[in-house]
């Protein structure tokens, strides 16, 4: 070996000790139906990056139980766990998750029948999709049925569009052309359009997610709700990640601001949707905001999501640099970030 070989050979050592190890961990968790454990369920992973749920999942688990009990080893990345069993169904509601380097416990998957009937009644549109939204078998009024054309927003925001809040027979409609389609629904008891679900809010996913709907054809659909659980609320800060961010929320003469969000974007204008919401502030106005990886990144607060901030609003940006943002390491913790919130006038 001459001495140009060694030297190439040193480097590559050295480069492979200082690069960062990849790793797998355990998602551990139980499938339940109306808090009871639930045999002979799969659970699926697929990676965030993908647009479809439509090939194969790529990690599956051994099927459950009696207990209901279920683990899945998964590589470093960012997953969507669904699960399936006999006429049951789930989707993770604080999908994608971030896998930590030790592993997820107690993922409670919340599993409802994915055999319900649509509504039969005549319909004013042609084509497109008629639905029922229910919540053991009751129907739910005021739900909004969010559509998505793939997963590329994480199934969150806005979306294609909206049907008009479901009516007391949890109706709803939605004039479509032919394409393929995701259903979410959701119902916040705030009755805010967006933001994050917190406890005692509802959630729906179309069991058989994505739908595909052709030419002349009329969709009949029904879609079950799961109420939101505490435990998800305690887990929500660093289910997105191990790369923290935290400190509070004050007005204009230093004091605590309760109710506020936290947002943090990657590009600098903050006009696109924000990568990651905190829960909003306790009376103390702290927050805790978690996410995949670390960077270069722009922070703001603000009382209302969606669109820019409107007249009334609090809203602030993080002063502690000139351009508004924070650089953080992956996997570490970025302390007493301050953000002060005005009125916009």
């Amino acid at each position: 070996m001459n001495k140009f070989s060694k030297v190439c050979l040193l480097l590559a050592v050295a480069c492979s000790l200082l690069a960062p190890t990849a790793y797998t961990a355990i998602i551990k968790g139980k499938a339940t139906v109306n808090a009871e454990a639930v045999a002979g369920v799969e659970v699926m992973a697929y990676p965030a990056k993908l647009l479809t749920f439509n090939p194969p999942a790529p990690h599956i688990s051994a099927a459950t139980a009696t207990d209901g009990l279920f683990a899945l080893e998964l590589p470093e990345g960012q997953y969507y766990l669904l699960a399936r069993g006999k006429e049951l169904s789930a989707y993770y509601g604080r999908n994608p998750i971030t896998v930590p380097e030790k592993g997820l416990d107690n993922v409670n998957l919340l599993l409802t029948s994915d055999n319900l009937a649509g509504p039969q009644e005549e319909a004013a549109i042609e084509t497109g999709i008629v639905g029922r939204v229910s919540l053991d078998g009751q129907p739910v009024e005021n739900a909004i049925v969010t559509v998505y054309t793939d997963l590329s927003s994480q199934l969150k925001g806005m979306g294609l569009g909206m049907a008009a809040p479901t009516d007391r027979q949890g109706y709803f409609e939605l004039p479509l052309s032919s394409g393929t389609y995701y259903l979410v629904v959701r119902v916040r008891q705030s009755g805010q359009m967006v933001g994050p679900l917190k406890a005692g809010d509802l959630f729906g996913y179309l069991p058989y997610n994505p739908l595909v709907l052709t030419a002349e054809r009329l969709a009949r659909v029904h879609i079950p709700l799961i109420e939101v659980p505490v435990k998800i609320e305690r887990h929500a800060a660093s289910l997105f990640g191990n790369t923290l961010v935290t400190g509070r929320v004050l007005d204009t003469q230093g004091a605590p601001v309760a109710g506020i969000k936290v947002l943090l974007y990657e590009d600098p204008m903050m006009l696109n949707r924000p990568l990651f919401v905190s829960r909003e502030t306790s009376d103390n106005g702290s927050y805790q905001l978690s996410f995949p990886k670390g960077g270069r990144y722009y922070i703001a607060a603000r009382s209302e999501l969606g669109g820019t901030p409107a007249p009334g609003e609090l809203y602030g940006r993080y002063q502690g640099s000139a351009d508004h943002s924070i650089e953080i390491i992956t996997g570490k913790v970025l302390e007493s970030i301050e953000i002060v919130v005005d009125e916009v006038y």
